[in-house]
């Protein structure tokens, strides 16, 4: 006799299993301790990191409004100069090409002087630009209305980025800046206005040279239409910024971007976050941060002398941008090495308890493994057997009711059609007839379906393609689907291994499916067949858009004579279900209210 265990104690598999709960608790606790710890600070890491973007985006800024302000004082001094040397002085076209000299290499494309038509009289470009066609710009009429209003006088108009239309300058992005000239500080009017043609392009990507954020963030500007100016990308410079990054990667929105766009180009500064497709020569869905700033164009060192073309509008951001990794990565191997001294302790723990428990319960896990297989085993042969009893009852029963109503309704048919050849003109009595013809011709039909139940016919099986049987029944079953509004749709795998089958039955397999669902369709809708090749089978489906069957109904439908159709046989799919059985196959279905129907086969490949 064993001896009885003390009131109260605890047997060795409770006992492991409280060790083990133990165990996982605080594994638990510490985890998540630690997990709000790094979340924490990493946190105060990239809001810092992104405080140094900030700061570095601003002194971008910076340095292209220092640009402007330098041409603007420039561009002032222009009509003091005129005085001085006058545009018909015989020194004046070698005094200017000796400015546009050193204005060309602060990115000033083309110098050009107008008269006080605003026709253009003269121009000024770099020597190896000589053969470049010749400049037929004419100065625009708002431009010349502004030269010419008084009020205007001694002031600047700075232009938008636009991509030039004329010669030579063609399809190329230019930013115009004007001042008007006057003969003397007492003239009304002007005698010409001066043009500063600004290349943008040059501006953005002077400023941004070598400005690193982290190891391997970098800088980009966006003019007033969110166009690069300067990007890491060089074939991206020139584009509209959001649309050449989805060209790149159309899986992602570029949503965050998007705003952050949008803000800074209303003259928002700030920081941020968004996910990028890439990120230098590393390609996926890459988080990164991001600070940017506006940079403005009527805020130069003299307040009030340069207007703004469309001043709320007329704006660059700037931004700079970097991996999330790049900050994450410095305190995550620090906080990971912590984790794994403190991890490693506990792995001990779960190690040992969990072999104890192995131990203790692993021959249980093995029984129940058996039981567990031998249960489905029996499980399937008992609803196997159920099947075949109850298909071997309702085909004795169909087989003699086929052969007591075949021959009666031989008869019936026949002489309703003789009647008819002698009734004559009585259209209520040809109605009639016709109808009782009508009816037996419905009862013959559904015998030869009952024939086809009860007497099926072994399969000739030969190697098929089952993609030529789909689109042979596609063909088939095209006029009909065509009538009904319904399109059939091909979803079909061209690589497909051959099967062991009767054509001829998956062709009666293929048109049963494809008839039931576009008599699930009553108007439109789309009938889809599919096949593809798994796990050694191959499979075919159809699947309609229509209204789907109740789960009261979908369990019945491949019993004998169940139909839910006024006219229906009941047959169909029993048939179906018995040749997809003698080839060894399965079928099933899956179908929901308003959502559809789809039945799936699956068959044995030949390999």
């Amino acid at each position: 006799m064993n001896p009885s265990r003390p009131r109260g104690a605890l047997s060795l598999p409770k006992t492991l299993f409280a060790i083990l709960a133990g165990t996982i608790i605080l594994s638990l606790l510490f985890y998540t301790f630690w997990q709000r710890l790094n979340r924490k600070v990493e946190d105060i890491l990239k809001d810092q990191f992104n405080q140094q973007q900030l700061e570095l985006s601003r002194k971008i800024v910076d340095n292209v409004e220092a640009y402007f302000d330098y041409l603007e004082n420039e561009l002032l001094a222009y009509p003091w100069r005129f005085r001085l040397i006058p545009p018909d002085s015989p020194n004046f076209n070698a005094y200017m090409d000796s400015r546009f000299q050193d204005m060309h290499n602060l990115g000033i494309l083309e110098i050009r002087l107008y008269d006080q038509a605003g026709q253009l009289q003269r121009f000024w470009r770099a020597r190896d630009q000589a053969d470049l066609p010749k400049t037929e710009a004419k100065l625009p009429a708002a431009i010349l209305t502004w030269a010419n209003n008084p009020k205007n006088k001694g002031h600047l108009y700075l232009g938008e980025v636009q991509r030039a239309t004329q010669p030579p300058w063609q399809g190329r992005l230019v930013m115009p800046f004007y001042a008007g000239l006057f003969a003397s500080p007492g003239a009304s009017s002007p005698y010409g206005v001066l043009e500063f043609l600004i290349d943008p392009l040059f501006i953005a990507q002077k400023v941004t040279a070598g400005v690193r954020s982290g190891a391997t963030g970098y800088p980009w500007i966006i003019d007033q239409n969110g166009t690069l100016l300067a990007h890491f990308e060089k074939d991206f410079v020139g584009q509209p910024a959001l649309e050449v990054r989805r060209k790149r990667n159309p899986r992602l929105a570029f949503q965050g971007l998007q705003e952050i766009q949008e803000k800074v180009l209303k003259g928002g500064e700030g920081t941020g976050g968004y996910v990028s497709g890439w990120h230098r020569q590393k390609l996926g869905e890459i988080p990164k941060l991001v600070a940017y700033s506006p940079i403005h164009f009527n805020k130069g060192l003299i307040r009030g002398v340069t207007d703004v073309a469309d001043p709320a509008h007329n704006l660059w951001g700037v931004a700079l941008a970097a991996p999330v990794a790049e900050v994450a990565g410095q305190i995550g191997e620090v906080m990971h090495q912590e984790l794994f001294i403190v991890a490693l302790f506990f792995l001990v723990i779960v190690l040992a308890t969990a072999a104890l428990i192995a131990v203790a319960l692993s021959w249980n896990k093995a029984l129940a493994r058996e039981v567990n297989l031998k249960t489905e085993e029996l499980v399937e042969s008992h609803e196997r057997l159920v099947q075949s009893e109850r298909f071997a009852a309702v085909g004795e029963a169909a087989a003699y009711v086929s052969h007591e109503i075949k021959n009666p309704l031989m008869v019936i048919g026949g002489l309703a059609r003789q009647v008819e050849r002698k009734v004559g003109d009585e259209p209520n009595a040809l109605q009639k007839l016709q109808i009782i013809q009508n009816e037996v011709q419905r009862l013959e039909t559904f015998l030869g379906d009952l024939r086809d139940f009860t007497r099926p016919a072994t399969p000739a099986k030969q190697q098929v393609n089952i993609n030529d049987v789909i689109q042979e029944v596609d063909v088939l079953m095209a006029e009909q689907a065509m009538s009904q509004g319904v399109n059939l749709v091909e979803h079909l795998d061209p690589n497909l291994p051959l099967l062991e089958a009767d054509p001829n039955q998956m062709k009666q397999v293929l048109l049963n499916l494809v008839k039931n669902a576009l008599e699930a369709l009553d108007s439109g809708g789309q009938v889809i067949l599919s096949s593809g090749a798994a796990d050694h089978q191959v499979w075919f489906s159809v699947r309609d858009t229509g209204g789907g069957m109740p789960p009261e109904v979908l369990e019945k439908i491949f019993d004998p004579f169940f139909t839910t159709k006024e006219k229906g046989t009941g047959l169909g799919l029993a048939v179906i279900h018995k040749i997809i059985t003698d080839h060894h196959g399965d079928i099933s279905v899956s179908s929901s209210p308003d959502k559809g129907t789809t039945i799936m086969v699956n068959l044995p490949s030949a390999s």
